[in-house]
């Protein structure tokens, strides 16, 4: 463990901030006031305010309580920006003729950055633990939208907002590319199936589901899709895929860009409304989730006119519940234990479906401490585990999840989250978590499938 105390050590000592954005002092400062106006609330207002100081929050963040920096402490986070609002950003100082702080100097900005990009990844536990409910995720998304207005953001939430935006999908793959993908992964599954007429439905009208994929499952590991193809088509659904849409990320709302969130999030709802589908179900996404169930209606002011959008494993657990799929117990050897994402589960609500499915799957099913919505964040969120300079701090402050599964023993670790996968694969590499893998809970499912 002498390797992850270094670890500790090299990202205290090499704090990720991004080189200057080039605007000048004046057009900064009043483009983050106008982020500022657009996005602080008085929900916002009132927690920056409620703080007792009574150093709960301290227990609940995998940041301090792998690392045990105070300075990571959920009530010293915010309380960056609240030294910034109130230093350059106070609605009568601020404005004073004689005032010397009517700009941020960079060593206010990297701290700011440092806070709300690289410190936080808005997993809200903290929001569980707090006598006064503040959430320190919630709060550091205003600092987040305040730097993003000018610019200052991680490499890993720039150019897949841009490219998501431009072309459609955060990878850049093209329609062509992805027709073509779809088909091939029909012709391989048709002898698997066996049925050699095997199709997988794109741009169907009318549909059922709009099934919409993670588009690294179709570029680069499509075994992943072909698990989510084969439960679909053993539950008998009546699904399609959309040429014009399929990417379920969002990294635009990590960001803390509304704006370009629901320039993404209008995409998908656009190709449903093209194919008159009857609701969306997503590939396991945690961020994509969160904005397509709920952050896009609060921000639209109105409910969808069609069902609500779905994560895969509800699908997964109605099918069982309704017999449309069965499954072989036991077919993989436990203990298994389930990691909660926390955009899923924590601020989703899809806390039990999983436990059912994996109820089905194994009699050998052990709960991590603490669990279901007190369960620690993995790490990997808030954008992290997109941005390459992150990956020493995503080792650090991952060392709390690790720990949380060696304490299972389990040997198969359980998610339902792309970035949960890749940021758990990682810490079992770290944390040498010897006889450990970590599945997606759709794989468990598509292996186990009784035909």
């Amino acid at each position: 463990m002498e390797q992850n105390s270094n670890q500790v050590d090299e990202a205290k000592q090499t704090p990720q901030t991004p080189e200057s954005a080039g605007i000048e002092p004046a057009q900064q400062m009043g483009q983050m006031r106008q982020a500022l106006k657009k996005n602080l609330s008085r929900k916002i207002l009132a927690m920056l305010g409620s703080c007792v100081n009574c150093g709960l929050c301290a227990e609940s963040c995998h940041y301090y309580c792998s690392t045990g920096d105070s300075a990571v402490i959920p009530a010293n986070k915010f309380d960056v920006l609240a030294r910034v609002l109130q230093t350059y950003f106070h609605p009568v100082k601020s404005r004073l003729p004689f005032s010397a702080n009517n700009h941020l100097d960079e060593e206010a900005l990297a701290g700011l950055y440092t806070a709300a990009f690289e410190n936080c990844t808005l997993c809200a536990k903290c929001a569980l633990t707090c006598p006064m409910g503040i959430n320190t995720g919630e709060i550091l998304s205003l600092a987040r939208a305040m730097l993003c207005s000018i610019g200052r953001l991680p490499s890993g939430l720039m150019k897949p907002v841009e490219t998501a935006i431009e072309i459609g999908n955060y990878v850049g793959l093209s329609t062509e590319d992805f027709v073509e993908n779809i088909e091939w992964l029909a012709e391989e599954l048709a002898d698997e199936i066996g049925d050699p007429d095997f199709s997988v439905p794109i741009d169907k009208q009318n549909a059922e589901v709009l099934y919409i994929p993670h588009p690294l499952e179709t570029r680069d590991l499509p075994f992943l899709l072909m698990y989510c193809i084969k439960i679909l088509h053993a539950a008998g659904e009546d699904y399609t895929f959309s040429s014009y849409d399929f990417d379920t990320a969002n990294y635009a709302y990590y960001q803390g860009n509304k704006d370009n969130m629901m320039r993404i999030a209008r995409r998908m709802l656009d190709a449903r409304e093209k194919l008159q589908a009857k609701t969306i179900v997503l590939s396991p996404c945690g961020h994509g989730y969160r904005v397509m169930r709920w952050e896009a209606e609060k921000y639209l002011g109105k409910r969808f006119d069609f069902p609500p959008v779905r994560t895969f494993i509800e699908l997964i657990h109605r099918y069982l519940r309704e017999g449309r799929i069965r499954v072989e117990k036991n077919k993989f050897e436990g203990p298994i234990t389930y990691h909660d994402p926390c955009n899923i589960a924590r601020r989703g609500g899809v806390i039990e479906a999983p436990r059912d499915v994996l109820h089905a799957l194994t009699s050998d099913f052990v709960e991590m401490q603490p669990n279901r919505a007190r369960n620690f964040c993995c790490g990997g969120g808030g954008g992290l585990a997109s941005t390459a300079d992150f990956g020493k701090i995503r080792a650090t402050v991952g060392k709390t999840k690790a720990e949380q599964i060696r304490q299972t023993g389990a040997k198969i670790v359980v998610t339902n989250c792309f970035n949960c996968l890749t940021q758990i694969r990682d810490l079992i590499q770290i944390y040498e978590l010897e006889g450990v893998e970590v599945k997606s809970i759709v794989e468990l499912v598509s292996e186990s499938l009784i035909r």
